[in-house]
């Protein structure tokens, strides 16, 4: 009796743990809802491995969520052979769309789930926007991503009834892709980066085609696919070319020192700051110059103390590992008590 009473509660707190992923998943806490699915998907419950696969692949890691898609395929659910095929085409399928987009095929392919419940005025839009946009800026896109989902799903209904509030929503789009993207989750980027070049298209807005897709090759760059960033580059150039754009500004900011001075200067408290920094810290450290090298890594360290962003703490840890490797062991302390003091 007492050993089916003890399964009967492992059963209820499994399913349990479900129910709190799908709660997680819902509301966007992607790696909150990828620990509840691990432990429903140890025990085989359900569909859970295949849930757990599909937020695995929105996080971007992909070597596991293949792991568990084996795993549920061998438990009788073929749909996850289907989803990983989806994910390894995910990025050619977007520049696909964008090419489309770029020479001015107009794509609108999806509608929002409901009709708005109350006029929102393009001003409106683009104010509340500006000030997540702000946030985003100084505190990075963990601390914001969600406020940008809500503010999104408040005002993407406008497009049914309101084409002047198109460019306006593209925005918050492109903005959801980005700080999803900020807060390690590549894969829900892509469709948010894909439904603002959708409405920049409709809105005949070349200037913010050209954003999301540097926006987006930058984000490949970051997750090593560099022939596809060229590509989602190119493809942006080509629409800056058609805006007048300034062509400069689509090119990778110059990792000369100097450069990399001048930038700095111009940015206040937050993640552009910390990058610059970063950068400063990594091209000195490139070029033997540890005392500058080490100075850099602790601003770096200092302008990041209020930011919570994936993006800046991969390149902290990637000056780590380049100082660990140089034998700069005073530089990578410096950089771990970051790691040290977030957990």
């Amino acid at each position: 009796m007492s050993e089916l009473l003890a399964q009967f509660e492992l059963d209820d707190a499994v399913e349990h743990q479900y129910r709190l992923g799908e709660a997680a998943e819902r509301a966007g806490r992607l790696r909150e809802a990828a620990v509840h699915f691990r432990v429903a998907a140890d025990q085989r419950l359900g569909d859970a491995a295949v849930r757990l696969a599909h937020v695995l692949f929105a996080l971007g890691e992909e070597a596991e969520a293949a792991q568990w898609c084996t795993a549920a395929v061998a438990d009788g659910f073929p749909e996850a052979e289907e989803l990983v095929r989806e994910n390894s085409e995910a990025r050619q399928r977007f520049l696909e769309h964008a090419a489309r987009i770029t020479v001015g095929a107009p794509t609108f392919d999806w509608l929002p789930p409901a009709m708005p419940s109350r006029r929102i005025s393009p001003e409106a839009i683009a104010a509340r926007t500006q000030a997540l946009r702000t946030l985003d800026r100084r505190y990075g896109g963990i601390a914001c991503h969600s406020a940008v989902l809500e503010h999104l799903a408040a005002v993407e209904p406008m497009i049914v009834v309101d084409d002047t509030s198109w460019t306006a929503v593209a925005e918050v789009h492109e903005l959801a892709g980005w700080t999803a993207f900020d807060s390690g989750q590549p894969g829900t980027a892509l469709p948010h980066f894909a439904k603002a070049l959708t409405l920049a298209r409709q809105a005949e807005n070349e200037a913010l085609i050209a954003s999301v897709l540097t926006r987006a090759g930058r984000m490949f760059l970051h997750h090593n696919a560099p022939d596809d960033a060229l590509k989602a580059f190119q493809l942006g150039f080509v629409a800056a070319h058609n805006a007048w754009a300034d062509r400069r500004a689509l090119n990778d900011p110059a990792q000369a020192v100097a450069a990399l001075t001048t930038k700095v200067s111009a940015y206040g408290e937050g993640r552009a700051r910390t990058l610059t920094l970063t950068a400063l810290a990594r091209n000195h450290l490139a070029l033997g110059d540890l005392p500058a090298a080490t100075e850099f890594a602790q601003e770096a360290v200092q302008s990041a103390r209020n930011l919570r962003s994936a993006r800046a703490d991969d390149h902290l840890r990637w000056l780590d590992q380049e100082a660990r490797a140089a034998g700069a062991l005073l530089l990578a302390e410096h950089v771990s008590t970051r790691f040290a003091r977030s957990g």
